[in-house]
Formats: structure tokens, C-alpha cells, sequence
């Protein structure tokens, strides 16, 4: 059986652990977004006048190379 107080002190957890989701998940999208705005920005230097599809290429390409570094770090 339940206690008040217990319950009180589950959902508060629960609330925080929502909320700190939440955080979390905004400051990684912010941080994405900055990225792509970085990438982009250099990329326009480089090749003023880029169609979006072409973009989205510089983009794949830029993941890829980061997946590559990833894998070959955990792999040392």
C-alpha cells in the first residue's frame, strides 16, 4: 500500500526526470541546428547559390565522415 508522501516524492522524480528529458533534448537539437547552420554557412562560401538537394549531399557526406571517426576511435 501506498503512502502520500511516497507517492508525492514518485511523481516529483518522475516530473524532474521529464523535465530534464526535455532539456536535454533541446539543447541537442539546438546544438544540431547550430551545426548545420556552420556547415552551411561554409559551404555557401565555397559554392554560393547551392540547390537544397546538393545540401542535403554536403550534409550526408559530413555524417558519414563523423560516423567514420566514431567507429575508428572505439576501434583503438
Amino acid at each position: 500500500m501506498s503512502h502520500p508522501g511516497n507517492d508525492e516524492i514518485i511523481d516529483n522524480e518522475r516530473d524532474n526526470r521529464l523535465e530534464l528529458s526535455k532539456n536535454m533534448v533541446f539543447a541537442v537539437t539546438e546544438m544540431g541546428i547550430e551545426m548545420v547552420q556552420e556547415i552551411a554557412a561554409e559551404t555557401l562560401k565555397r559554392k554560393p547559390g547551392m540547390q537544397v538537394k546538393e545540401f542535403t549531399k554536403v550534409l550526408d557526406q559530413y555524417l558519414e565522415r563523423q560516423r567514420e571517426l566514431v567507429n575508428n576511435a572505439t576501434d583503438k
